[in-house]
């Protein structure tokens, strides 16, 4: 018998080398059928297993010794002459536009220091830049994160170019999406315009319509432009990269006033927000109170600061740090009005006018949000002030009272007012006599009223408080 019929090496070929010892077991018959199936199977998965086991636990292959120096050698390299500078450029000359531009000019923005290898990602990927547009009596806001561009509102007719010529002073080559508010001319003027000049991926606006021939070239323009047409309602999310934004307006599907259609826009950049709220009024305001999330650091000021807009209740539940108006220079409206000025006031807003300093860009790293210009004095259709003073290429460092300037609410001091004798928004039930602030879960569906007023006159005339809220 020759050693490889002996039974023991069929056994050492089965556990070692399971190919040959199932050969070996069929060509000899050895066992019966079942019993050499089933040896068979199993061997064949021990066989698989030992292989898989030896190629995973193959040594990492060994750095050959040229090559181990060369790496140390790179190691080595940052503290020669020859590549310290190569580092420094990439890493600072971002850094050094940002520094040197408060227009945010999007061919050079900045970027944290990183490794000097390149890259073709956006700059600046950790800052948003919000620029309101000086289009005068109208709106205009232009939002830069990177290299990503997104633009609301356009201005009157004859603010086109201006508008086009700015976005292109800070680098703007496409739009991500473009925003028309509502079909205003002094919103949506200068539309058609943009979409003849730039790429557009995206263009958003409320189901609201105009007879305007302005509105016609918006439409046409946007037809063209092959553009994604894309309705806005409140609770969309503005499918954009790089720039988280939702529209918590328009929430009803029909208004008597085409302002309560505004698309109101929340832009939320880390722990700092921006609220750019259109020509949205009162009804509107109340509807977005109904379903909060309303607090931002910065808010545009609704149409241009009339006393349709920024009620108190509203005001109160966005609570912003800084505010911004466009608005013309003595323009006929009387805009900005006292009241909403007062408001702003009591509330200790800093408070920005494009009729006073022009142009405003207010820039978010994602926890702090600074302004290029001095907050106004607040007093209402005041001349233009010289508050552009400060250096259009730098940005004011954040802190808690500007010097340039005096704080909006110090001047003058106002006197302190009994909350019962300050006018605010209530929402009334004409039926059972009684008052809700617009935040109440009670709030009456049929006999209901608005009303901006003052505690004291709403009980002189015969209501009573809410026992659920309390006003």
């Amino acid at each position: 018998m020759k050693f490889y019929e002996k039974t023991w090496f069929l056994w050492l070929s089965l556990i070692f080398f399971a190919p040959v010892g199932i050969f070996l077991m069929w060509k000899q018959q050895r066992f019966a059928k079942v019993p050499r199936v089933i040896l068979a199977v199993l061997f064949v998965f021990v066989f698989l297993v030992e292989v898989a086991v030896a190629t995973s636990e193959t040594p990492p292959p060994t750095t050959p010794a040229a090559q181990t120096s060369q790496q140390k050698g790179e190691l080595q390299a940052p503290e020669t002459p020859a590549e310290e500078p190569q580092g420094q450029a990439q890493a600072e000359k971002p850094l050094s536009a940002q520094a040197t531009s408060a227009k945010g000019d999007a061919s050079a923005p900045a970027v944290a220091p990183v490794a000097a290898e390149p890259t073709n990602s956006p700059v600046a990927s950790g800052t948003l830049k919000v620029h309101f547009i000086d289009v005068g009596q109208a709106d205009s806001i232009l939002i830069q994160s990177g290299e990503t561009a997104v633009l609301v509102d356009a201005g009157n007719n004859g603010d086109g170019n201006l508008v086009v010529n700015y976005l292109k002073a800070q680098g703007v080559t496409k739009l991500a999406a473009a925003i028309a508010t509502h079909p205003h001319e002094d919103h949506i003027g200068g539309m058609d315009d943009v979409l003849n000049a730039f790429a557009v991926d995206k263009f958003y606006m409320p189901n609201a319509t105009h007879t305007s021939q302005t509105f016609e070239d918006m439409i046409n323009a946007a037809n063209a432009s092959g553009a994604k047409k894309i309705q806005v309602k409140a609770g969309l999310v503005m499918d954009v990269p790089g720039i988280t934004g939702t529209f918590l307006a328009p929430v009803s599907s029909s208004y008597d006033d085409l302002n309560n259609h505004s698309a109101v826009l929340k832009i939320t950049h880390g722990s700092t927000s921006f609220l750019l709220t259109g020509d949205a009024e009162n009804i509107s305001e109340n509807e977005m109170l109904r379903n909060g999330n309303l607090q931002s650091t910065l808010l545009k000021v609704g149409h241009h600061r009339s006393d349709s807009s920024t009620t108190a209740a509203f005001l109160k539940a966005v609570s912003p740090k800084f505010a911004v108006i466009s608005v013309g220079q003595e323009n006929t409206y009387g805009h900005p009005t006292d009241a909403v000025l007062s408001r702003l006031v009591n509330a200790g807003v800093q408070v920005y006018r494009t009729d006073q300093a022009g142009t405003i860009i207010a820039t978010s790293d994602g926890t702090t949000i600074t302004m290029d210009k001095v907050a106004s004095e607040v007093k209402a259709n005041a001349p233009p002030a010289n508050n552009t003073s400060a250096p259009a290429t730098t940005t004011p460092k954040p802190s808690p009272a500007p010097e340039p300037a005096p704080t909006p609410a110090r001047k003058p001091e106002p006197t302190p007012v009994p909350a019962e004798s300050q006018a605010q928004h209530y929402v009334i039930n004409t039926s059972s006599k009684k008052f809700h602030y617009p935040t109440c879960r009670s709030l009456p569906t049929k006999n209901r009223g608005d009303r901006d007023t003052t505690r004291d006159e709403l009980i002189n005339a015969g209501y009573s408080p809410c026992k659920i809220c309390n006003p």
